[in-house]
């Protein structure tokens, strides 16, 4: 099993935060390696719930992503099964006072050593979620406000 972590710090308030977030129809502007992604069963965000993700890069293939515990604003956890790989993961929204939110997240790979375009799944993964999570928080600062969101501002 391999451990990652990760953490940014965001200006946005912890609302809006997981506004950006959980608006998975949006993820492209975080990495741009997205096919189709859609809930395929249960309502999204709820424990239960499956979010079907078609990755088309490094490799194409599909990631089942089952939502085990989901407090919005607070915290969410997943489980996730693709090419022989399953990943367990939280994120967190941590709000400071004039400083922002902190969003953390760590998850455990099991079956480590599985090789994906040449890299180990551990690379793979650790490598996407820095660039997921850095471009996360650009989203976050550049919005800025709830309503430059719901309008649907630009791009990251």
């Amino acid at each position: 099993m391999f451990r990652f972590q990760y953490s940014v710090t965001t200006k946005a308030s912890r609302k809006l935060a997981w506004d950006i977030f959980s608006d998975w129809k949006r993820w492209n502007e975080f990495a741009n390696i997205y096919g189709d992604v859609s809930w395929r069963e249960g309502r999204p965000w709820e424990a239960g719930s499956r979010l079907e993700i078609e990755v088309l890069e490094p490799v194409k293939t599909v990631v089942s992503h089952v939502i085990t515990n989901c407090q919005p604003a607070h915290k969410v956890g997943w489980i996730d099964h693709s090419l022989g790989v399953v990943l367990a993961q939280w994120v967190s929204f941590e709000e400071h006072p004039r400083k922002g939110t902190r969003v953390h997240t760590w998850g455990d790979i099991v079956h480590s050593g599985v090789k994906i375009a040449g890299r180990t799944a551990e690379q793979v993964i650790t490598s996407f979620t820095e660039m997921w999570y850095e471009n996360f928080r650009s989203a976050c600062e550049f919005r800025g406000g709830v309503g430059e969101w719901a309008r649907g501002a630009g791009g990251a």
